[in-house]
Parts: C-alpha cells; sequence; structure tokens
C-alpha cells in the first residue's frame, strides 16, 4: 500500500472522563425541521465539549459515530442526528471511539478493514493521580477474545503524548478504537486518532 495514501483524523475532547452512560431520559427534539438535524441526549454532568466526536451504542435509533454541536448544561449534549422518540433506557453508553461501521436502518453494517497509525492527547495541565492509566484497546468485531491492548499509559505527571506505532495496528470490519480513562482530576482533554482506510 501506498504510505502517501490519506489518512483520517478522529477529534474527541472532554474534562472528565472518556465514556459514559445516558440517562434513563427521553431523547429530546432538537431541531427536526431544518437540516442538519439535531437531538439532545442526557447524561448527568458527562463532561463532554461542544465539537467532540462520541461513539453511542446499545440505543435503538442513536447508535454509532456522532458529533456534538453544543453543550447547553452540564447534563445535556445536542448531537447531528435526526430525532427518533426513543426513551433511554439508562444502559445506552457513549465511548471515546473510532470505527468505519455504517448505522442502516438501526443496524450496524462493518466498515472496511483499516490501520491504526498513531494519536495524540493534550491536557490542559499535567493529571496527578498516581496509577490511572489511559488504554487504547482494538474492540475486535469478533469478539471480546480477540480483543486487544495496544496502548497503557500511567497519566500521573503527563500533559501531552504524541505516539505513532512502529508498524500500523490492522483491524479487520466492525474492529473498534476504545480510548478509556476516568480521568480523575477533571483535565480538559483533547484526543486525535489517526487510521487509514486499507479498502
Amino acid at each position: 500500500m501506498n504510505n502517501k495514501q490519506k489518512f483520517d483524523e478522529w477529534y474527541f475532547t472532554g474534562a472528565k472522563a472518556t465514556y459514559g452512560t445516558f440517562d434513563n431520559i427521553a431523547a429530546a427534539d432538537d431541531n427536526s425541521v431544518d437540516p442538519p438535524f439535531t437531538t439532545d441526549l442526557t447524561d448527568t454532568t458527562h463532561g463532554l465539549l461542544a465539537d467532540s466526536l462520541l461513539y453511542i451504542q446499545g440505543s435503538v435509533n442513536y447508535n454509532g459515530l456522532k458529533l456534538i454541536k453544543s453543550i447547553p448544561d452540564v447534563n445535556s449534549m445536542v448531537i447531528f442526528a435526526k430525532y427518533v422518540a426513543e426513551v433511554l433506557a439508562g444502559t445506552e453508553t457513549w465511548k471515546t471511539m473510532i470505527t468505519y461501521d455504517d448505522v442502516v436502518q438501526g443496524n450496524i453494517k462493518a466498515g472496511p478493514p483499516f490501520e491504526f497509525l498513531g494519536f495524540e492527547v493534550t491536557l490542559n495541565t499535567a493529571a496527578a493521580t498516581a496509577l490511572e492509566y489511559l488504554t487504547i484497546t482494538m474492540d475486535a468485531a469478533k469478539g471480546g477474545a480477540w480483543d486487544n491492548l495496544l496502548y497503557k499509559q500511567d497519566m500521573n505527571g503527563i500533559a501531552d503524548i504524541n505516539y505513532t506505532f512502529d508498524e500500523p495496528r490492522k483491524c479487520g470490519p466492525g474492529d473498534k478504537i476504545d480510548v478509556a480513562w476516568a480521568n480523575a482530576d477533571v483535565r480538559i482533554w483533547g484526543i486525535k486518532l489517526f487510521t487509514r482506510r486499507l479498502v
């Protein structure tokens, strides 16, 4: 493969953990009249910031990679998605996760294989909690037996990470890259992932 082939960049940002669970509250219609359509979802004190991506799982109508338009308050997030009435059960999750999958009529359609090239993490101030690890895992479409920890770092004393794999990590159709960090010190973080489609 030509290493000069275009790569993709994925941007996430927040001020608490890099993952969360939505409340047992109905999705709200933010704008279903004029495109781009938007929907308001609730996760109490979620910590995400505007312009961040997030990956939603467990919902009937809102699964997949979404972009946050705005944060009306500490509990709400307005995402670019057409409103469909749904009362979230309180078990649906969001993660700092990417994949090339598509959602077709509510069903996940596996995307193409891809390479995970590297990532950047930027904090507004160095973290200060010992033994609190940032992990990056390949969440295998085939199942948990094939999940693979790609990177692990104790964030204590760290404000910036710039990391490129010596060899790109190969990911199959439907695989996902999942970044997890508890962020007990509530640092403002920005995470950028670099990937490249293989087909």
